[in-house]
């Protein structure tokens, strides 16, 4: 199967882009490219007392979401904080 998509520079497709053109006749809509790059993450491993991971537990319940969304919330906030260097409630 061959495309029928035209052939255009990127420099050509720069300017149709910034005046507003259609640029469609110019995409392969049969055979997309379509990369996914996932954010990189790692795996940590937290040890806490029962009585964190009831309140962790609650609070999931409470927003409808996982304890582990809960503890990348409130970590990304501090984080946030800390970087902005804002004061944070204890």
């Amino acid at each position: 199967m061959s495309s029928t998509a035209k052939t255009i520079s990127g420099e050509e497709l720069d300017r149709k882009l910034d005046d507003g053109e259609d640029i469609l006749d110019y995409l392969d809509l049969e055979h997309p490219i379509v990369k996914h790059h996932p954010p990189l993450q790692k795996r940590v491993t937290l040890t806490m007392p029962a009585w964190m991971i009831e309140g962790l537990d609650a609070e999931a319940d409470d927003l409808a979401i996982s304890r582990n969304a809960v503890v990348n919330t409130w970590i990304a906030e501090r984080l946030r904080a800390t970087q902005r260097r804002e004061p944070v409630a204890a």
